[in-house]
């Protein structure tokens, strides 16, 4: 038995080692896989829900702002079913979700059937005093506020639902407390029309689009944009025009004299003058170095409201009496005038400069507005 002994112990060890060795060569495909959890399951489920309540998203969604309404399917208005809360849930339960994306769209798509636009204030004459029709604000679609709405209103179920819109309040541009600084007329001119019917069509025209126009403190007028393109298609028609210094005739004749009338009122007005571009040869209606003309694109009547209130332009035919007021703040004490040197030097050949004064608390500010030469051929 002693004999055996270290025998034994020899078979021990080398039976120990080679498991050893076997289980540290074993190769990780080998080992035992980790217990996995079944995601899948519960499709089926889902899959049920989906189609057991679909017609929750028919539900009729109404917005309203007590005069106009316009009613979208929850589904139109971006609701969604939330399955995950369902399936969390009891059998019988419905959730639902708002797609931010698809409601914020949906939302923006009809804002516009809510849009109450503001209205502006306006100035008018009644009985030859400056009135103001007073000015309405409007209001837009709240987008983000209606938005939030409709996510509160889906936590509940009812067969039907109604929400009132949420607004966001739109000013008018121009208020009537705006309009009252202006407070009387500071200039006005006229000249009388002569000429054929169709010269007194195109006069009314061109200045019926100037009737009414609001010039903001700093903002500049242009005659050729405000009246725009002197078309037949727009009525305009033939008359006597300059071309060359000859009279032809061109569509458009007479808009000159609308020119050259609302030139003086702004020039007596003390308005900042840009731009002024006289006749090629005299008109009838003024004299040298007070006239203007326009010529699309190439000559225009340019003028800035210099003043620190708005000024409000009134232009009026009446019985081929034409006449341009202009209406703003006026200044106590303030006298402006006008005066001419003009230089024959030749037959056809005349120079002519204006020059404006303007008087205040007795000191005299005088500056040139204008100076240009007139060559025609007389006869």
């Amino acid at each position: 038995m002693k004999n055996l002994l270290p025998l034994v112990v020899a078979l021990t060890v080398l039976v120990i080692a080679h498991f050893s060795t076997a289980t540290a060569q074993q190769p990780p495909s080998e080992q035992a896989p980790e217990p996995r959890t079944d995601l899948t399951s519960s499709e089926p489920e889902a899959a049920r829900l989906a189609s057991a309540f679909s017609s929750k998203l028919s539900v009729p969604v109404t917005l309203s702002d007590g005069t106009r309404t316009l009613t979208q399917t929850r589904q139109q208005w971006g609701i969604r079913l939330d399955i995950e809360r369902m399936l969390t849930g009891g059998k019988n339960d419905v959730a639902f979700k708002v797609d931010t994306a698809a409601t914020t769209a949906a939302v923006e798509k009809v804002a516009g059937r809510f849009e109450q636009p503001a209205v502006d204030a306006k100035l008018y004459l009644s009985g030859g005093k400056l009135k103001i029709a007073p000015d309405v604000p409007g209001h837009t679609l709240d987008i983000s506020a209606t938005v939030e709405q409709l996510a509160r209103a889906v936590e509940s179920d009812p067969a039907t639902q109604r929400l009132t819109v949420p607004y966001i309040d739109k000013p008018a541009r121009i208020t009537a407390s705006y309009l009252k600084e202006i407070n009387g007329q500071i200039a006005s001119f006229t000249t009388q029309v002569g000429g054929n019917s169709s010269r007194l069509r195109n006069v009314k025209l061109a200045t019926a689009a100037i009737d009414g126009t609001l010039l903001a403190p700093g903002e500049t007028f242009s005659l050729d944009k405000v009246v725009g393109p002197r078309t037949r298609k727009r009525g305009y028609r033939e008359a006597t025009v300059f071309v060359d210094a000859k009279e032809v005739e061109g569509i458009g004749g007479g808009v000159s004299q609308v020119t050259g009338t609302l030139f003086n009122a702004a020039a007596l007005a003390g308005l900042a003058i840009k731009e002024v571009h006289p006749h090629s040869r005299p008109v009838s209606y003024l004299p040298l170095g007070r006239d203007a003309t326009v010529a699309r694109g190439l000559k225009d009547l340019k003028f800035v409201n210099n003043t620190n209130t708005p000024i409000y332009i009134s232009y009026t035919l009446r019985n081929r009496s034409l006449q341009a007021v202009i209406y703003g703040r006026k200044v106590d004490g303030q006298k402006v005038s006008l005066t001419r040197q003009v230089r024959r030097r030749a037959p056809g050949h005349v120079k002519a400069q204006l020059y404006r004064t303007i008087r205040l608390d007795g000191i005299d500010r005088k500056e040139r507005i204008l100076s240009h030469t007139y060559r025609w051929k007389p006869g």
